[in-house]
C-alpha cells in the first residue's frame, strides 16, 4: 500500500485556525453542512469525527470519507467559491472551529507554510480518491475491506497488548458504502475475517488480531 501522508494539521497550525475561528460543539448525527450550501466556512475537527457523504440517484448514501481530530474539511468549496457538492455529518459529540472564507484566506497570505500544507493535504485526498476508484476495480470484496481496515488502523487505532482496536465505530452499511459494495456482502466478509481469526467485532466496534493477514489480503 502506498505511504500515508499526514492529513492532520500541526499543533501550531490547529492554534492559527482556532485563533481565528467559531467555536461549535455539536452532538452525535448533526449536520455540519449539506449538498447545495454556500460554502461559508471551513471546519477544524477539535476533537470528536465528521463524515463526508453524498448522495446518488435513489437517495442512497455514499461515504466519501472520515475525517478525524486535527484534520480540517469542507476546504474545497469554500476555495472554489462553489457550492457544496457533499454532505457532513458528525460521527460523535464533535467540537470544532468553524473560519469563513476571508479569514481563511487571510491566514493563507500571512502564512505561506500553511498554504503549503493545505495544498498537499487536497493533493493527498485527491490521490486518495483516485486509489478509492482503482480499488473498485482492480480489488475484490475482501480486498477493499482489508486496506479499508488498514486504512483506519493508522487514522484511529488503539494498540493493545497483542492486537489494535478501532476507536470509531461504523456499521455495516457505512463500510459497504466507502468500499462500493453491498451490506450483505459486508457481513459476509467480516464474518470470513472473524472465523479466521484477523478480526473480532461487536457492538459496531472492531479489534483487529493479525494485521499481517489484513497486508496480505490488501496486496
Amino acid at each position: 500500500m502506498q505511504k500515508q501522508f499526514p492529513l492532520n494539521l500541526t499543533l501550531p497550525e490547529q492554534e492559527l485556525i482556532r485563533q481565528n475561528g467559531l467555536h461549535l460543539v455539536f452532538l452525535k448525527d448533526h449536520t455540519v453542512f449539506s449538498a447545495g450550501d454556500d460554502p461559508r466556512y471551513s471546519y477544524l475537527i477539535d476533537k470528536g469525527r465528521v463524515k463526508i457523504y453524498r448522495l446518488n440517484m435513489d437517495g442512497e448514501y455514499i461515504t466519501v470519507s472520515i475525517r478525524h481530530q486535527g484534520e480540517i474539511f469542507g476546504l474545497a468549496e469554500v476555495l472554489c467559491n462553489n457550492p457544496r457538492q457533499c454532505f457532513a455529518e458528525t460521527l460523535e459529540t464533535t467540537s470544532l472551529y468553524a473560519v469563513d472564507r476571508e479569514n481563511l484566506n487571510r491566514i493563507l497570505s500571512e502564512h505561506p507554510l500553511l498554504g503549503i500544507k493545505i495544498a498537499q493535504v487536497l493533493a493527498c485526498r485527491l490521490r486518495q480518491a483516485e486509489t478509492v476508484i482503482y480499488d473498485l476495480v482492480s480489488y475484490n470484496v475482501p480486498a477493499r475491506l482489508a486496506r479499508l481496515l488498514l486504512t483506519l488502523s493508522r487514522q484511529c487505532g488503539r494498540p493493545l497488548k497483542d492486537s489494535i482496536k478501532l476507536d470509531i465505530v461504523l456499521t455495516h452499511r457505512e463500510i459497504a458504502s466507502m468500499i462500493g459494495t453491498t451490506r450483505q456482502s459486508v457481513s459476509q466478509t467480516l464474518q470470513e475475517f472473524k472465523e479466521s481469526n484477523i478480526l473480532e467485532y461487536k457492538n459496531k466496534e472492531f479489534v483487529i488480531k493479525d494485521i499481517d493477514k489484513l497486508y496480505q489480503m490488501a496486496k
